[in-house]
């Protein structure tokens, strides 16, 4: 049994709606190499904790996500090169979903990537994958090295949010990210715009958001600084 080949589009900033409608199995034949031959392929073993076996012919791997794993499914990183891929997918504990990417060269299987959450598979090269950060979607891009033929996130230091806000109790603004002493402030009613996103290394609520106040002003706060002081923010889990 083949498996379509998938591509998925985001349309909603609901959760919800961010998670795949992938239609996951635990075996099919597919030609994963371009061979002209048909490859079995098949999810053999798995345990509670994420533990599982992948069979592809003769070969087997073993490995584990991070939860117990419901099947894998057939995608085209490339469609300009001959190979298909086998994602093996767990939908974890609670949406966390996570994927481990593996290609076939007709003789061993190689690991490509670990992916979380939920991805766009665009047949270009390119992963899209997308996270829900509590109240908007966070994008990463995985590229297709052609040489390794591994999946590599491109860093990034900054991402776009634009989502708007009314402010109900007043908060400061910095310059910068380096320099925490507040340069303005927020009054309650004044309408913001979330422009970027800044990861820290810290805690969730110790990211930072370049905001854009209605007075054109734009400057710097931790999410800790404003998360309550603001409404209108699409909060999810």
């Amino acid at each position: 049994m083949a498996i379509g080949l998938i591509t998925i589009f985001f349309w909603s900033l609901s959760p919800s709606f961010l998670c795949p409608n992938f239609d996951f199995v635990k075996e099919a034949k597919v030609d994963l190499n371009g061979d002209g031959r048909l490859d079995a392929i098949r999810i053999i073993e798995t345990n509670e904790d994420g533990g599982f076996t992948l069979k592809i012919n003769k070969t087997i791997i073993k490995d584990t996500l991070n939860a117990e794993v419901d099947g894998f499914i057939i995608v085209d990183i490339d469609t300009a090169d001959i190979f298909k891929e086998v994602a093996v997918h767990t939908p974890g504990e609670s949406d966390d979903d996570e994927y481990l990417i593996y290609w076939y060269d007709g003789k061993k299987t190689f690991q490509m990537a670990r992916i979380a959450r939920w991805p766009e598979f665009t047949g270009n090269g390119k992963v899209l994958v997308d996270d829900w950060m509590g109240f908007w979607r966070k994008r990463d891009i995985y590229v297709l090295d052609k040489d390794s033929r591994t999946l590599n996130i491109i860093p990034q230091e900054f991402y776009y949010v634009g989502i708007e806000a009314e402010v109900i109790k007043s908060f400061s603004l910095n310059r910068s990210r380096a320099d925490e002493d507040g340069i303005t402030i927020v009054y309650a009613g004044e309408k913001i715009i979330l422009l970027l996103y800044s990861p820290s290394k810290e805690t969730f609520y110790d990211d930072w958001y370049q905001i854009k106040t209605s007075s054109g002003f734009v400057g710097w706060a931790k999410l800790r600084t404003f998360y309550e002081k603001v409404k209108g923010l699409p909060w999810a889990d």
